[in-house]
């Protein structure tokens, strides 16, 4: 998947984010940590302002960055999933046709099988544009 036109990044993440009703927002980001693209769920009030959104995608990316250390023991972060009391957070990596990684990141509500949601739907689909 490629993610450095803005409008393909654009329609990716309003495609993620209509996978399932639980979800509230996707982003996509580059490995530097910047926000490439968003969408959020109709009528969505947002739990955070623009600028704590940007520090959190700097947060996300740079905690999936660090964890790359331990592949060589545990193997190679598929997501990764953080569950607080209003809201679930998850980081996907990606990896481009062209070999540049990118992370999807997900907001879904607290109550969602978040697990249900990332395996057989958001990892699904990315799946199936592995090659696109």
């Amino acid at each position: 998947m490629e993610f450095n036109n803005h409008d393909f990044a654009i329609i990716h993440c309003k495609r993620i984010r209509e996978l399932d009703n639980l979800i509230r927002f996707v982003g996509i980001a580059n490995e530097m940590g910047t926000l490439l693209a968003t969408s959020y769920r109709e009528q969505l009030q947002p739990l955070m302002d623009e600028e704590e959104t940007r520090l959190y995608v700097i947060e996300a990316v740079l905690g999936a960055e660090l964890r790359e250390d331990f592949q060589k023991n545990m193997g190679t972060l598929i997501y990764s999933v953080g569950k607080y009391d209003k809201i679930l957070r998850s980081t996907v990596p990606v990896v481009s046709s062209n070999g540049q990684k990118f992370y999807v990141l997900i907001s879904i509500d607290v109550e969602a099988d978040a697990f249900n949601i990332l395996e057989n739907k958001v990892l699904r689909y990315i799946k199936d544009r592995k090659h696109v």
